[in-house]
């Protein structure tokens, strides 16, 4: 088994409504982004190119590049409506772990790489790891 880890960024505003009154305000993160993919066979030595690996994910990392992530029941979503402003509306309160699962489970399924974990840090300081065993949208 060979493991493969790939990393991404992207910028983006948000707020979450439910995580309390410094998280329910609008701000905005560098989301940094580390997929693990594992790897059964290889040939000629190689198992994939990473090339081939960024293909596929950074399309789906930088949907949310430079927008605001809201949930969809939220009514600053129709203030951004309202001013034509963009925005990516997700079914869920925009916490890191949330962001964690959907990222995984785009990426599984959009891709078929064989995902086995992704980490998503907001802050410096702080990371969700997420290993695919247990929830997904």
């Amino acid at each position: 088994m060979i493991k493969i880890q790939k990393k991404y960024y992207f910028y983006a505003g948000h707020r979450n409504i439910s995580a309390g009154e410094k998280c329910s305000r609008l701000h905005g993160h560098t989301y940094d982004v580390k997929c693990i993919f594992n790897f059964d066979s290889m040939e000629n030595g190689v198992t994939v190119l990473f090339s081939d690996i960024d293909k596929l994910v950074e399309p789906i990392i930088k949907y949310y590049d430079h927008y605001f992530l809201l949930h969809d029941k939220d009514k600053m979503c129709v203030v951004f409506d309202m001013h034509n402003e963009p925005y990516r509306e997700l079914p869920f309160e925009t916490s890191a772990e949330n962001m964690a699962i959907w990222l995984f489970t785009r990426i599984a399924n959009e891709t078929k790489l064989p995902i086995c974990e992704i980490h998503l840090a907001e802050t410096k300081s702080s990371t969700i790891i997420y290993d695919g065993s247990k929830v997904s949208y």
